[in-house]
């Protein structure tokens, strides 16, 4: 009898884990996403603490956003030739606000992009310099190892890493940004609670892991009807997509290159859109205010 009431409770025991072994695998992950915070300038309102990436293609958004960006961020990085390019967006400023600009915390690449000239220039004014030769990876992958690499050093813990960068062009170096997006999460080359955009003109684009995504839709975008966003599943198909937020939504529908993508679609107006994905996807979208004036 005694062994016969302890297998009943073995058993219940055992009825209960597994339970709470279901219960546990059918949560599904969310994650909130609002990049209002770092490009409204919202970022001394909310204690964020942000990294910017300059690489190496021109700088097209506002002067005055990039100023704000760069001056109000945690840590700021020139990407080989990244570094000229945002030597001369410093110089076409007025002397004012040339003064006003906080030198870049460092400067990496393999250096084949940078001048001479320049790359002296900025360590004459003490600005840290970490030549990455290594051609196995791209400049941008390997300067994003060195941030993290920091941020472990000085005990820094940052929110978002935005990369300038540019999506015209150079085909390859396009992919190969959207690859290094990749291997942030695959190599973990951050954080995971650190999250990573590209900004490229006018868009900022970003991977939604499996699970669920709430994103917060600036003003700007969401009232207006030419603002456009695309879901793409980059690398693989995704086997099920359910959007809300959408002039055209999904619902449990397949996103596969040669069949059905997302993109050229556009806002309806709700202050989110949500994503549940089964698959990664690249997540891109217009913020006008970017490089309107």
């Amino acid at each position: 009898m005694e062994v016969k009431n302890v297998l009943m409770k073995v058993s219940k025991l055992l009825n209960v884990f597994y339970v709470q072994q279901n219960r546990t695998s059918s949560v599904v992950k969310c994650w909130k996403w609002n990049i209002g915070e770092f490009i409204k300038n919202q970022a001394n309102q909310v204690n964020l603490k942000y990294a910017v990436l300059i690489l190496n293609r021109t700088i097209p958004q506002r002067n005055d956003f990039i100023k704000d960006l760069w001056n109000n961020a945690t840590l700021t990085i020139a990407v080989d030739g990244g570094m000229v390019h945002w030597d001369n967006f410093v110089n076409k400023l007025t002397e004012n606000d040339r003064k006003n600009m906080k030198l870049p915390d460092l400067i990496t690449g393999d250096f084949d992009s940078i001048t001479n000239d320049v790359l002296e220039k900025y360590k004459k004014k003490g600005c840290k310099t970490i030549h990455t030769p290594d051609q196995n990876h791209t400049d941008f992958t390997k300067a994003l190892k060195e941030l993290n690499n920091y941020c472990e050093q000085e005990k820094i813990q940052v929110d978002h890493v935005i990369a300038v960068a540019q999506s015209s062009g150079r085909l390859d170096q396009i992919l190969g940004n959207i690859q290094t997006l990749y291997l942030v999460r695959e190599e973990r080359l951050l954080n995971p609670n650190t999250k990573m955009y590209l900004m490229s003109g006018d868009c900022i684009a970003w991977l939604l892991s499996p699970g669920a995504h709430i994103i917060d839709i600036p003003e700007e975008c969401r009232c207006n009807e030419e603002c456009w966003c695309a879901l793409m599943p980059v690398g693989e198909a995704c086997d099920s997509v359910t959007t809300s937020g959408l002039k055209w939504n999904l619902d449990k529908q397949q996103l596969k290159f040669g069949r059905l993508v997302s993109t050229s679609n556009t806002f309806d107006g709700s202050e989110q859109v949500k994503v549940k994905c089964s698959n990664t996807l690249l997540w891109a979208m217009e913020v006008p205010s970017l490089t309107n004036t």
